[in-house]
């Protein structure tokens, strides 16, 4: 029954909502005849992975917003307990910020700059079209829980989240949240969100873009199975001048698809129906076609300057953002 479906978050939550015993009881004991999905979210979502997660903070090229501060380096200066550089002093400036021991040493006026720290708006897009809803693991599990963790992740570093599910329109907003409380909302949010049909990213990012978004850094997370040009989607939230990491999310029967002999395929999103027969050869040709394709996302995403991650929902969040990230220097 739907009322007692286990949300691929449940771990995270046990965590956030009901202290460290009982995480390891929901997260260290799985379920018997729990499902490949539920026990990998059991797993995934671990105790000691969230306060990993806790250490680390995204990278930014410049994007950071004026405005409450968070935990990022700015290009600005401002007061605060952290030194950056000295400057000459010139008339006008705020004499309370001489540093005298300078003016010791060298004989001259000088002001200690420190570092502002700022908050970045971090977007969370998460695809939840039926396509994403597919594989063993799941697509769409897999992408709630990725977003989640991506999620905690700025709301410790007391960054503002938001963001939006999308299919063929885009679907409620997460309204700005900020602070490690917040959390729960957030992951009430993505386990709401509904399910809906066939992906127009398109049209679903220009209505997210409408409202003329806080800049930032905007995660794309999603199959890229879209009925209209997800490079124009794409292209889109660069013009509102963020940073954008796609997250091409593929199940590993996509990748490498074990069927054999006459085979009925059927779209999920439409229903579409295709006859075909399944050999060797036909299976080579699909892996080395479906290869191609991520190497063409992967050189428009390099060319657009926009961060890009190819994963395959068996992948432990662990190896996600302690390693693939790093090395893409999406996080540090």
């Amino acid at each position: 029954m739907a009322s007692n479906r286990r949300s691929p978050l449940s771990p995270l939550r046990a965590i956030l909502n009901a202290g460290a015993t009982k995480a390891r009881e929901v997260i260290g004991t799985p379920r018997v005849g729990a499902t490949a999905t539920t026990a990998s979210a059991e797993s995934l979502l671990s105790e000691t992975f969230v306060r990993r997660l806790e250490r680390l903070s995204l990278l930014t090229r410049g994007v950071i917003a004026e405005g409450v501060a968070g935990d990022h380096r700015s290009r600005r200066y401002a007061a605060s307990a952290e030194f950056a550089d000295f400057r000459p002093y010139v008339p006008g400036d705020d004499f309370r910020r001489i540093d005298w021991n300078a003016y010791a040493r060298l004989d001259g006026l000088f002001l200690k700059l420190t570092e502002a720290k700022e908050d970045i708006a971090v977007h969370l897009l998460v695809d939840s079209s039926l396509s994403m809803h597919w594989g063993e693991p799941d697509k769409l599990g897999f992408a709630r829980r990725l977003a989640a963790a991506i999620g905690y992740l700025s709301l410790s570093r007391y960054d503002g989240v938001t963001g939006a599910c999308f299919a063929e329109r885009l679907y409620d907003r997460l309204p700005l949240l900020r602070g490690r409380a917040q959390a729960m909302r957030m992951l009430s949010y993505l386990d709401d969100a509904p399910i809906g049909t066939a992906t127009h990213l398109e049209r679903a990012m220009a209505q997210y873009c409408a409202n003329s978004p806080r800049r930032g850094i905007a995660f794309l997370i999603s199959d890229l199975m879209t009925e209209d040009d997800w490079q124009k989607a794409v292209l889109r939230l660069l013009r509102e001048r963020m940073e954008v990491v796609v997250v091409h999310i593929l199940a590993p029967q996509e990748l490498h698809p074990d069927l054999d002999g006459e085979v009925e395929l059927v779209d999920v999103e439409t229903g579409d129906l295709v006859e075909m027969v399944v050999g060797e050869q036909a299976r080579q040709r699909y892996e080395q076609r479906t290869e191609a394709w991520c190497k063409q996302v992967q050189d428009f995403c390099h060319r657009s300057e926009c961060g890009y991650l190819c994963l395959d929902t068996t992948l432990e969040l662990e190896e996600i953002f302690l390693n693939k990230m790093r090395r893409r220097r999406v996080v540090r």
